[in-house]
């Protein structure tokens, strides 16, 4: 939903995905490395919804448990395990 300020994002030629992949591209830049942000926060620079960030989370997750399985086999993660993982593989930025 738009407001009447806002112009509706276009449904094809990826200009909406040009648009999220700008406004992720300025917010990694503006925001300390380990910040947390709401997925309305990132979804005010990136210009879409709350709910488009979410499933955009949702399908890298997906993604990111598709590759783990591949290399390692079956393996399931809770959220501590999420953590582990991600602190392992990607250690925080000094």
């Amino acid at each position: 939903m738009t407001t009447a300020a806002e112009p509706a994002l276009p449904h094809n030629n990826g200009a909406k995905t040009d648009r999220i992949d700008l406004g992720l591209a300025i917010l990694s830049a503006v925001t300390p490395p380990r910040v947390p942000l709401s997925p309305k926060e990132i979804a005010a620079w990136c210009g879409c919804t709350p709910a488009m960030i979410t499933s955009i989370e949702a399908r890298a997750w997906r993604r990111l448990r598709q590759k783990v399985r591949q290399q390692f086999g079956s393996v399931r993660f809770d959220a501590a395990g999420r953590r582990e993982f991600m602190a392992l593989h990607f250690p925080p930025s000094t």
